[in-house]
């Protein structure tokens, strides 16, 4: 007999709109949290001169975030990643400022030279952040979204979907139907786009 293919049936809208009427201390921030601090630290440990304080500096990015992200307007594709960026870059320089420290000289390898290019959505850098914020992103959403089905569900979503292999063989090894793993393949698809909508785009 074949078994049930049980996944989550809730209805979602995409992380970006449930921040925007979320109240402060509403778990979608902790996801928030989760889903960005380690990419955020991974890119503020690349800037030139700022060492250990990368760690605080990737708190304070978060919580202009939190406190800034009600107001974004997402205006094209890729809006929210460029303007993510562009907190970054904001809060490394007053950062410099309040500190009155200089920065490394301008130039392709100093500090300043980093956050131009981090700015211009043109530069080979910029380029870079994107690619990587998406490809980072949506391993996290992904994780994420696991939790929500059961174990045969994803199972068979991710042998089909990201290795590859036939609905068929894999309807036939875990004792599915077909159309369960279709169905189930399609659902959470779904369930990725519409949390990525905004984020990733």
């Amino acid at each position: 007999m074949k078994r049930r293919f049980d996944d989550s049936q809730r209805t979602s809208v995409s992380l970006l709109e449930r921040l925007r009427s979320a109240g402060p201390d509403d778990p979608q921030w902790r996801r928030l949290h989760d889903i960005y601090e380690p990419w955020i630290l991974r890119w503020l440990r690349r800037v030139p001169d700022l060492g250990e304080e990368a760690q605080d500096l990737t708190q304070e990015v978060l919580m202009v975030v939190v406190r800034s992200l009600p107001d974004f307007q997402r205006q094209r594709d890729g809006s929210f990643r460029r303007w993510l960026g562009n907190v970054v870059v904001n809060r490394l320089r007053s950062h410099w400022r309040q500190r009155k420290r200089r920065p490394l000289a301008a130039g392709s390898d100093g500090t300043e030279g980093f956050l131009n290019q981090l700015e211009d959505p043109a530069s080979a850098l910029s380029r870079q952040w994107d690619r990587e914020h998406d490809e980072f992103v949506l391993r996290r959403l992904m994780a994420a979204v696991e939790r929500d089905f059961n174990s045969t569900t994803w199972q068979a979503f991710r042998r089909c979907a990201l290795e590859g292999e036939s609905p068929t063989a894999v309807a036939a090894d875990l004792g599915l139907s077909v159309n369960a793993v279709l169905t189930g393949k399609s659902r959470i698809l779904r369930r990725l786009r519409e949390e990525a909508a905004g984020l990733i785009d």
